[in-house]
């Protein structure tokens, strides 16, 4: 008796926490669809284009860029097709082993608005980006610096949108929210598992009051006055920061010099990763910086991650594949496909809101990004570097 007792209590416990599972995978899909839908509506909107300036604020946009060859063209002919008339681009070939200073340079002889920088040797003690950055930012003197990422393409309105919104708020800094562009198999799996969290969980309000202290920054379009970006320090004061974006956004929250952040995914393109490898390896980088003290609870974020992105597919395939073996659905059939129709919200709500593709296996999505959550804060907490474009990064230690 015993022993049909075990099996029959094991079985009935694996149900409860399928269930249990199941419905909290659906609750967290469901929250983070309604979270999208709210910050969207609380998100700054952009004035309407082509409304006047008198007269136009000068901007100077920097865009540091190190084998970018395949990007850097189109990134600089969407600067130069910009309709602000007080406009200068400045690229930073950062120690490139390709043809980026090569292209910067022809695109040059027939524009003199843009200028290709070369700066020295990266000292001790920077990181590429900010060095970089910070030569281009040199003996700027026009009214607005722009710093933006050579994987970005920008609409022919996005600079004096961005620029009236900063004047009308007042704004020492003002990041835009850009599309995460994904097009091939592994970045329609992942990145819109980091989109969905990212656009759900950020306050826009509370970044944006200057009575809270939470920050973020956009590093693919940060926008500054000149005067508060020379006030912090600019790109000096974070020259070792692995996320100097947010690091940055902190700085001007701190010295309350105003910080805000805007919606623009019809204006602001950015397509970050393009393969597996550089997935994992930049966004390695970037979220020990993210998870902060909490670092240690890592591996917990990580299960619950694969958890939220995993289980709803396949729990629901397989009922499907069982009813289609067996001539009826199981029991867990039709909590599993609650589950999955609340992942497909998610996923709408994402593209209505943020512009960013339902397609992708979502489900293998969720698998990389814990993969990447853990292996993030191991190479954090054990002092191990991340190369990327070629150089190696050191994360911070565990409690730095």
């Amino acid at each position: 008796m015993r022993s049909h007792v075990r099996p029959c209590g094991s079985f009935v416990a694996m149900a409860l926490l399928l269930t249990i599972a199941l419905a909290s995978a659906a609750f967290c899909h469901l929250a983070l669809a309604l979270l999208l839908v709210f910050n969207k509506a609380r998100t700054p909107k952009l004035p309407t284009p082509g409304l006047p300036q008198a007269p136009p604020k000068s901007v100077l946009i920097v865009v540091p860029a190190r084998n970018e060859e395949s990007n850097i063209g189109d990134c600089v002919r969407s600067l130069l097709l910009q309709d602000h008339p007080a406009l200068t681009v400045r690229v930073v070939d950062d120690h490139s082993t390709d043809r980026t200073g090569a292209i910067v340079g022809k695109l040059a002889e027939s524009d003199r608005r843009l200028t290709l920088v070369n700066p020295p040797a990266l000292p001790i003690g920077w990181l590429g980006k900010p060095h970089a950055v910070h030569h281009g930012a040199l003996g700027a003197v026009a009214d607005y610096l722009l710093f933006i990422d050579a994987d970005v393409r920008l609409r022919p309105t996005a600079v004096s949108q961005a620029m009236a919104l900063a004047e009308s708020r007042q704004a020492g800094l003002t990041t835009l929210m850009p599309e995460l562009v994904a097009s091939s198999f592994w970045e329609r799996a992942t990145q819109p598992v980091v989109g969905l969290l990212l656009y759900g969980l950020l306050d826009p309000v509370r970044t944006s009051d200057p009575n809270k202290a939470d920050a973020a920054g956009f590093g693919p379009f940060m926008l500054f006055r000149r005067d508060a970006y020379e006030r912090v320090g600019g790109h000096q004061a974070v020259h070792s920061e692995v996320v100097e974006d947010l690091k940055l956004a902190q700085l001007i929250k701190q010295q309350r010099l105003g910080l805000c952040i805007a919606h623009a995914t019809s204006l602001v393109k950015l397509r970050m990763y393009d393969s597996l490898p550089s997935i994992i390896a930049g966004w390695t980088k970037n979220f020990h910086v993210a998870l902060g003290p909490v670092r240690a609870l890592a591996p917990l974020f990580a299960a619950i991650l694969a958890m939220v992105f995993t289980l709803p597919t396949v729990m629901f395939w397989l009922a499907i594949a069982i009813g289609v073996a067996r001539g009826a659905l199981p029991d867990f059939a039709l909590l599993a496909a609650v589950a999955y129709g609340a992942d497909w919200l998610a996923r709408l709500a994402l593209y209505s809101t943020y512009d960013i593709t339902p397609r992708g296996l979502r489900a293998v999505g969720g698998l990389v990004v814990a993969y990447i959550l853990c292996s993030s804060v191991y190479r954090a907490v054990f002092g191990r570097p991340v190369t990327w474009r070629g150089r190696s990064i050191q994360a911070p230690e565990a409690g730095g």
